[in-house]
């Protein structure tokens, strides 16, 4: 698979810890994604074992949703916050894309792949410490195709060589975290 960037850090005054990623393609089969997600989750199970306190975040384009077996069931990312302990992962997502939102449009269809998962040590109503406050997929009306085939469909830079002048055929995603201000 590619490479993973971890970024370890302070985060209002609480350390945190970031693995950034781009898995394989759908060009390849599923089970090249499901390895990465193995390998992210032995990262992350490590860097838990030496920090239980660590909160840990995941993110990155995936190409592949929510409930593929890569995000589920290898890198084990629950649907439930009542499902996830301290040292799990949490996805968000999942009921983005069951409402009917994506970060990508194939064959008319929205997919999911650009996510952001963490620990269940984000999760909760104490505002003392960071926390999770809520997520979106960034959308804005400039960021999509206006006409054509592929009107609804975000808009590409380029493609088939001709320059579209747009930012991405994915929609980007974010998280927001809060911790009360003394």
């Amino acid at each position: 698979t590619r490479g993973f960037l971890i970024v370890d850090g302070q985060l209002a005054g609480e350390r945190v810890c970031v693995i950034v990623n781009h898995w394989p393609s759908r060009g390849a089969k599923s089970p090249v994604r499901v390895h990465a997600a193995r390998q992210v989750k032995a990262l992350k199970d490590s860097l838990m074992r030496s920090d239980k306190k660590l909160k840990l975040i995941v993110m990155g384009d995936m190409n592949d949703d929510p409930m593929d077996k890569s995000m589920a069931v290898a890198l084990g990312a629950k649907r439930k916050p009542a499902d996830v302990g301290p040292t799990d992962l949490y996805n968000p997502w999942w009921d983005t894309l069951k409402k009917g939102y994506g970060t990508l449009m194939y064959k008319g269809k929205w997919n999911l792949f650009d996510q952001i998962v963490f620990t269940g040590n984000l999760l909760g109503t104490d505002r003392s410490t960071l926390k999770f406050y809520k997520h979106e997929i960034f959308r804005r009306d400039f960021m999509f195709q206006k006409e054509g085939k592929y009107k609804g469909y975000p808009k590409r830079t380029q493609a088939g060589g001709v320059w579209l002048n747009g930012y991405s055929d994915h929609l980007p995603t974010i998280i927001y975290l809060i911790k009360e201000v003394k």
